[in-house]
């Protein structure tokens, strides 16, 4: 996995710093199984992926689906273990810390960079 920080287009001076994004099926597979919850401003960006699931999780997640050009087409707030969800135009999702949505201001059509870390 390779570790990078995100900027939104709506709030350039914010930035969501030690994204991981996935590189390999496996670590698309495994998600953020096995973790024991998130840090404010940490989280996975998984692609290719229009469907996740928090099934064997042990905290809740916000969940972001992104389009090709990772414009937010939808947000799922506080998703709960043991669920399931998808956005079929989806190409990627960004999984935060519940609540990191909020703080972060994210919204609907918001454009995001990802940048790996030097």
């Amino acid at each position: 996995m390779i570790t990078g920080k995100i900027s939104i287009n709506s709030s350039p001076e914010t930035s969501l710093y030690h994204i991981r994004k996935t590189e390999t099926f496996f670590e698309r597979g495994r998600g953020l199984l096995g973790c024991t919850g998130l840090e404010e401003g940490h989280g996975m960006l998984i692609s290719p992926c229009n469907s996740i699931h928090t099934f064997f999780m042990k905290f809740p997640i916000d969940v972001i689906f992104l389009s090709n050009d990772n414009r937010i087409l939808a947000i799922h707030l506080n998703m709960k273990p043991q669920r399931f969800s998808r956005s079929a135009n989806a190409s990627s999702v960004l999984e935060l810390m519940a609540g990191q949505t909020d703080i972060s201001g994210l919204q609907t059509g918001d454009t995001l960079l990802w940048e790996p870390l030097q």
